[in-house]
């Protein structure tokens, strides 16, 4: 019962929760949506690129626990991504007080670290390799980084962001939590 649940909710929580985020760390003015949807389609294009080729992350799979897919990319992959964004530059704007992209990119890169070897515990995707490569890390870290300059660009991030900085702590403890849980057999589905 507990994994259909999952199945069916986790497409809609990820939504919800980066639609949120997103909305609590940047103005949703038209030059904020334009970029925000820019960056969800380039994210797709990407991750769609990564499926086929291989590139620029290594060789992966997605699995059908994400719910509906178009060219092997599930539709909400893109709004993971952005949900990881927004709530990167949001600790790192709350904790730091800077407005270092480099920096929210590095933040980014630490909880896809933790994310992928969750996901692939969750049965998300799967890695061809053991683990993710090099590869995956330095491409999100750009991707993370040309959109975190694209928001600059386009929009002032809001100036109260300690729910949105939590709700990184949140996601990487989660994550953490997830994994050791699920490898060490405590968690099971």
């Amino acid at each position: 019962m507990f994994p259909l649940l999952m199945q069916v909710t986790m497409p809609f929580i990820l939504v919800i929760a980066a639609a949120v985020t997103v909305y609590l760390v940047y103005p949703m003015d038209r030059r904020s949506v334009i970029s925000l949807g820019g960056i969800l389609i380039g994210v797709w294009a990407v991750e769609a690129l990564g499926v086929a080729t291989g590139f620029p992350f290594g060789t992966y799979m997605f699995t059908d626990q994400l719910g509906w897919s178009i060219v092997s990319v599930p539709i909400v992959i893109p709004f993971l991504r952005l949900l990881v964004i927004a709530a990167s530059d949001a600790a790192v704007g709350h904790f730091f007080g800077r407005l270092s992209s480099v920096l929210v990119a590095l933040v980014a890169t630490l909880l896809t670290f933790f994310m992928e070897f969750a996901a692939d515990s969750l049965d998300l995707w799967h890695w061809r390799t053991r683990f993710p490569p090099a590869s995956s890390y330095a491409g999100w870290f750009v991707i993370t980084l040309a959109s975190t300059l694209l928001l600059r660009d386009t929009s002032e991030r809001n100036t109260e962001l300690r729910l949105p900085a939590h709700i990184y702590i949140g996601l990487v403890i989660y994550f953490c939590i997830t994994f050791i849980g699920m490898k060490s057999g405590l968690i099971t589905l």
